[in-house]
């Protein structure tokens, strides 16, 4: 599959998660409390921070290995479910201490839920890195499209009924099971292998520094929450998170697709010697065109947006809502450093980094929290400008940064995103602290329509990407027809 076709599948597939995670997301928020959203989000941070560990960076070890192996993929499986189970087992022994900080014995009880999802995943693991590896996203997209389907239906019909934060860990759990049994239908000689260990130095060499590299960085996610929880309450952890739900699944949506797609294609490019330089420019270009806008236009009407959707009760979560919108949006300057730096093979450079990073966006977590919301969240944007100046001092000689070709970048997506927010501008300097639905509606509209106008003015990437994809889709309806 190419790698246009690649990108698209992934971006159909997160632009459709991101669909149904947001609507399950604004009923839910009317079925449960802050409080209640807030006992689930510490549970399910203490939960990520061991995730992050659980496959060892052993995916990207298949993905990269050069002679991959039968025994490989079994002593792979073999390292996944020994770290796996170990790591389950830890959550839940752990369980009493996290609810106890916070006093809030749900915890505890989302935290059983999310235990047995480590005893799951790593069946369906090996089979997703296989299928990656073979750019199978047309499989992928339908997996993930269905699980997360199942589990955000779940959770909102057990929110409905009664089931408080606990009908968001059975759906979280529903969505997991799916995701390993599913790959493993698809790719039934991967299913239930026999592990085996004959490999594990080779992978444990990889994935050792990977995985202890993207613990870093969920610390540093996840930390920050319970830095925030520590000096104030989970309600207002919620507050925050709400707010940076819709950025963060956006975002999501558009550097986990080509993330998926650029990862296996950039390692085959290293591998045979060919520079990601280019590649680099086009992700830049794209990340910055399909962000900038998104985000300022929503940042104008912050407040109205988030109370609109989500309830009255929800308008702290509107009031840092810009800051959110604006840490998120420094971020997409440049590409993730894994994306650059592993196909490199140089994740000690990137533990380094992350390391770095997380020190300093936790100490000013504790600065932020400690005074109010408000400061917590213009800590993040202060974090952002940080990350984005150490990553690029770490990847600046693989990406071969030209400052006038990146200058015509960010000057071409900043002109579509003023383009493409007036309609959200004209709300902002009317002075309206709320806004109806058909209100809401008139505005996407607009700034869509302006969107595609100012790519086509600006002669964005974008643009002539997208004008290349309608016309071989028309070439290839007229060779089928």
């Amino acid at each position: 599959m190419s790698i246009r076709r690649s990108i698209g599948w992934t971006f159909s597939e997160q632009t459709f998660q991101f669909g149904l995670q947001f609507a399950a997301s604004v009923i839910i928020a009317r079925l449960l409390t802050p409080d209640e959203m807030g006992i689930f989000v510490l549970a399910m941070s203490a939960s990520a921070v061991l995730t992050s560990l659980r496959t060892f960076g052993v995916g990207n070890y298949l993905i990269r290995e050069a002679e991959l192996t039968l025994v490989k993929i079994r002593s792979a499986f073999g390292v996944m479910l020994a770290i796996s189970w170990s790591l389950g087992l830890l959550l839940f022994l752990g369980r009493h201490v996290i609810a106890g900080l916070y006093e809030r014995s749900g915890i505890a009880e989302v935290m059983v839920v999310l235990a047995v999802s480590f005893v799951i995943a790593p069946f369906g693991a090996p089979a997703v890195a296989l299928l990656t590896r073979e750019m199978r996203f047309r499989t992928l997209h339908n997996i993930g499209l269905f699980a997360t389907l199942c589990g955000s239906s779940l959770s909102v019909g057990l929110a409905f009924a009664g089931y408080s934060f606990m009908a968001l860990a059975w759906g979280t759990l529903l969505t997991a099971f799916l995701s390993s049994l599913l790959p493993m239908l698809v790719m039934p000689r991967y299913a239930l292998l026999l592990p085996s260990f004959v490999y594990w130095r080779d992978i444990t060499r990889f994935g050792g520094l990977l995985s202890l590299a993207h613990l870093i960085g969920t610390l540093n996610t996840q930390g920050t929450r319970f830095i925030l929880g520590g000096f104030t309450s989970p309600a207002l952890v919620a507050q925050f998170t709400r707010a940076a739900q819709l950025p963060n699944l956006y975002r999501k949506g558009v550097f986990g697709p080509v993330a998926r797609v650029l990862t296996p294609a950039w390692m085959r490019n290293v591998r045979e010697g060919h520079s990601i330089a280019k590649g680099v420019e086009k992700l830049v270009a794209l990340n910055t065109v399909l962000m900038w806008p998104v985000f300022l236009a929503l940042g104008l009407i912050a407040v109205p947006f988030i109370t609109l959707v989500f309830g009255e009760n929800w308008r702290p979560a509107g009031e840092i809502f810009g800051w959110i919108l604006l840490g998120q949006a420094i971020i997409a300057i440049m590409p993730q450093p894994e994306q650059v730096l592993v196909p490199h093979g140089e994740v000690a450079r990137l533990l380094r980094l992350r390391c770095l990073t997380a020190a300093f966006s936790l100490a000013t977590a504790v600065v932020g929290a400690s005074i109010s919301l408000e400061a917590f969240a213009v800590s993040r944007v202060v974090a952002a400008v940080f990350f984005v100046a150490v990553n690029f001092m770490g990847m600046r000689e693989f990406i071969d940064f030209q400052v006038r070709r990146y200058a015509a970048i960010y000057l071409r997506s900043a002109g579509v995103a003023a383009a493409a927010a007036l309609p959200a501008a004209a709300i902002r300097f009317n002075g309206q602290d709320s806004m109806n639905l058909i209100e809401l509606l008139i505005v996407i509209a607009g700034c869509a329509l302006l969107w595609v106008a100012g790519t086509a003015a600006a002669r964005h990437l974008v643009w002539f990407e997208g004008v290349a994809v309608l016309r071989r889709l028309r070439a290839e309806r007229g060779v089928s027809g």
